[in-house]
């Protein structure tokens, strides 16, 4: 089993610099079949429908320039309407795609009914290769091209996926979901990390863009420590005092349960401390009514992009904001161990 306790589970990791005065923003879309959250094993049952309802956030995104990063679960490149969908978009430059590795629907198979194998750092080494080499395949068949950006399915990365995506030709990985800890269900624990994006590899340079999402508040740089104790799975009323007073809240920068005031205050806070890398990110499940827990009706369909809409909104509003998709990020941030003496 691989566990992944922190940076020194990279190799040669180094931080990515970003021009003073400058903020990047992007956006991922976990482009995925409609599954039951609570059963994520082999035989669960699932649909693709929601890739299908990709055109709304398509004209809402077009009106800012930005490219959404869909990444395509092995189910999804089966649908060949969705396929056909995402190819239209990509041949006119309005998306990227790269993908996700969701072990119980991605062959070959081999799990079973254990929830902790929907972690793919708990994988067999060989099985973990088999699956990513099989979706990488699957996409380059359907696009013509191999993909160049990855995540690990339910943020499962452990150091054997860490080596797997150097040695098979990925570029970016966005699998770290800091200041959460999955430990509970048999997954890796990234309370330790924040959203800074970092470049590692041993041989060849990958950029790590984790979700973007933190533990803030009035409590500075004590609210991440103050937020651990209570940051389990279930619900809390220490964690829910935390949240109502502001003291250390944990936000991320989603339409999905996070309301535009939240996000807004992650952004300040995050521009405070000199994190100038945005990743907005949500399931393609959140684009059609009841197949997620954040829409489960029309008009929440409406909040959703309204949020989405504001969060764009007040970005755009900012002079130093560049709307860049994700790969262009491999271009515009500095690695140290690249540069010259």
């Amino acid at each position: 089993m691989s566990a992944l306790p922190g940076h020194d589970a990279f190799p040669n990791p180094a931080p990515a610099a970003l021009p003073a005065g400058r903020q990047l923003v992007t956006l991922i879309v976990d482009a995925e079949e409609d599954f039951n959250w609570a059963r994520p094993v082999e035989g669960t049952a699932y649909s693709t429908a929601c890739m299908h309802a990709i055109g709304p956030l398509q004209e809402i995104l077009a009106a800012y320039a930005l490219k959404p990063t869909y990444l395509l679960t092995y189910p999804v490149l089966e649908d060949a309407g969705a396929v056909k969908l995402l190819r239209h978009h990509l041949d006119r430059g309005r998306c990227l795609a790269g993908v996700q590795m969701h072990p119980w629907v991605n062959p070959p198979f081999g799990g079973g009914a254990d929830r902790r194998m929907s972690f793919p750092l708990n994988l067999p080494a060989a099985l973990e290769e088999a699956k990513i080499l099989a979706l990488k395949q699957k996409f380059e068949a359907c696009f013509g091209f191999p993909p160049a950006v990855f995540k690990a399915g339910r943020y499962g990365l452990g150091r054997q996926t860490v080596e797997l995506l150097e040695k098979h030709g990925f570029v970016v990985d966005t699998s770290i979901a800091p200041r959460t800890d999955f430990g509970d269900e048999g997954g890796p624990d990234f309370q330790d990390f924040d959203t800074a994006p970092f470049w590692f590899g041993a041989t060849r340079r990958l950029l790590e863009l984790p979700v973007c999402r933190d533990v803030v508040g009035w409590a500075g740089a004590l609210a991440p420590a103050l937020y651990r104790p209570v940051a389990g799975p279930a619900a809390s009323l220490p964690r829910a005092v935390l949240s109502w007073l502001r003291c250390a809240e944990r936000i991320t920068l989603s339409p999905e349960g996070n309301d535009t005031a939240a996000m807004r205050r992650l952004v300040h806070r995050l521009a405070e401390n000199g994190r100038s890398v945005l990743t907005i990110s949500f399931h393609s499940s959140s684009l059609a009514v009841g197949h997620n827990p954040y829409v489960g009706s029309q008009a929440e369909l409406h909040q959703f992009y309204d949020r989405l809409s504001a969060l764009l909104d007040g970005l755009a509003g900012e002079a130093s904001t560049r709307f860049a998709g994700t790969l262009e990020l491999v271009d515009l941030l500095t690695d140290p161990a690249t540069q010259p003496c």
